[in-house]
């Protein structure tokens, strides 16, 4: 018993060890991108891995100026925002009929929009951009918006459909009974009791958005319409590159979408395993 009890401790002590070892791994990119902000090129190329010598903080006032973040985060927060807002809505009500309700076509419809996945961007980038310059929307935000948006809506509904088909009928029946209406039913009972898969989508959706670069490099021909990820060039040039200037600045763009995840991780992982048990 006693040689059980030894080796069940040395199995917890080894998942410790592993967790612990997979934690350094996920965290050490982000404290390294953190410190390189405060060296200077020659220590950076000398020795990248050691601690700098100066925590001069100056670094990310001029990173800010440089890539201009007054303007370009403000772009990118409207782009993400309304972006993700649109995805989470536009698919949570065509998940919400199509998870819930029983009616001619429901199949064909569901397979017609989560088959959308299997459209890159690059593949429709040159269709979209004659399209948007017919509409008078280059150098718009609200190009990248709907385009985005029509790319994050397919896997989205196919979170949501999945999610939604875990609810018992049962709630439907009684909630019916209760003289609720669908709408009230969708807002009131629905997506309280899903609200984990609607935080995975948000986050999902959100940090490919805060990244988007190939569209918004596209479509965003003004100046006063680029987002953080174009201003990003600004550091590297020809001949020289600023890689403290750039570190600070992709320290400050991290920042945002992590403060979201660590607001909504309690729903994460628990939401996506949700949506990808059933089909």
């Amino acid at each position: 018993m006693r040689t059980r009890t030894k080796a069940v401790n040395i199995g917890h002590l080894l998942i410790i060890i592993f967790m612990a070892a997979i934690m350094v791994c996920s965290f050490f990119p982000f404290v390294w991108m953190i410190l390189n902000s405060f060296r200077t090129i020659n220590e950076l190329y000398m020795n990248p891995l050691d601690i700098p010598k100066n925590f001069d903080f100056s670094v990310f006032a001029r990173a800010w100026g440089k890539a201009h973040f007054d303007f370009a985060i403000r772009n990118t927060v409207f782009l993400t925002v309304i972006t993700t807002t649109l995805i989470v809505s536009l698919s949570s009500f065509a998940a919400y009929p199509l998870a819930r309700m029983r009616f001619r076509g429901r199949g064909f419809l569901y397979m017609f929009i989560i088959s959308g996945q299997i459209v890159s961007a690059q593949i429709i980038l040159i269709p979209l951009f004659v399209l948007f310059r017919n509409l008078q929307l280059l150098g718009n935000l609200w190009s990248v918006i709907l385009a985005v948006s029509a790319g994050g809506i397919p896997f989205s509904t196919l979170l949501f459909v999945n999610a939604f088909k875990e609810i018992p009928r049962e709630i439907d029946d009684s909630t019916e009974i209760d003289g609720c209406s669908r709408l009230q039913y969708f807002f009131k009972i629905l997506i309280p009791l899903t609200m984990p898969i609607f935080a995975s989508v948000i986050i999902f959706q959100a940090l490919g958005i805060w990244n988007e670069y190939l569209l918004s490099l596209t479509f965003l021909n003004r100046a006063d319409s680029r987002t953080i990820t174009l201003e990003l060039k600004n550091f590297f040039g020809a001949y020289q590159s600023d890689w403290p200037g750039a570190f600070a600045a992709l320290s400050m763009t991290v920042l945002p979408i992590l403060v979201l995840y660590l607001f909504l991780q309690k729903y994460f992982i628990k939401g996506l395993t949700a949506g990808a048990v059933k089909g």
